[in-house]
């Protein structure tokens, strides 16, 4: 049982310090941010936090790992039919819910500096293969099943539609106005020519 509780004390204690850190990093940015700043933000002591992460890098590397599974947890969701189908007709309410910031909020600084780590441009690379081929092999199961149209090249849509909504929700981020009552006529539009047809698609079994 204390065995428990001390695992769910240092989960807790992680959390809080990533939190901090990628607070700190988005108003200071990551060269300007000091550990002594991470601490005072997470309210921990020097001792602490070290005992969870080296270095600053580690922070931003831990943060940018749980960024990576909530954005394949989020495509996972809309790389189904009825995901699809469900973009076909979003309305600017469910698209404002959809690009609103989450998780940590790492300051495009961060991800800049992750970028120009070599390990960190490795976890990039591969997150951002994984996510699109998640997208292809969707888009090719319908064109199989029938409800997505056969010239849909998947590999070239998937990569447009995660950088439009890697867009989206990077503006989103920083502060851009974003007419979402437009955008979402738009990517139901875009999504929508992606179906045979929208009718018998959304017939159609699962």
């Amino acid at each position: 049982m204390a065995r428990t509780r001390d695992e769910a004390l240092h989960a807790t204690r992680r959390q809080d310090i990533l939190a901090a850190a990628a607070r700190v990093f988005k108003a200071k940015g990551f060269h300007l941010a000091r550990t002594e700043d991470i601490c005072a933000e997470a309210g921990l002591s020097a001792g602490t936090l070290f005992r969870h992460f080296p270095d600053k890098r580690s922070m931003i590397a831990a943060i940018a790992d749980d960024e990576f599974e909530r954005l394949r947890s989020e495509i996972a969701q809309l790389s189904t039919k009825e995901g699809i189908l469900w973009l076909t007709q979003i309305t600017a309410e469910e698209l404002e819910q959809l690009i609103e910031p989450k998780g940590f909020e790492l300051g495009t600084d961060s991800w800049l500096e992750l970028a120009r780590d070599g390990e960190g441009r490795k976890r990039l690379l591969a997150v951002d293969q994984t996510l699109r081929q998640m997208i292809s092999r969707q888009l090719e199961q319908g064109m199989a099943e029938g409800w997505i149209r056969e010239s849909v090249d998947s590999d070239g849509t998937a990569a447009i539609l995660l950088a439009l909504f890697s867009g989206l929700q990077l503006g989103s981020e920083v502060g851009l106005a974003v007419n979402t009552k437009a955008t979402a006529c738009a990517i139901a539009d875009l999504f929508g020519g992606l179906l045979v047809s929208r009718s018998s698609s959304t017939n159609s079994e699962p």
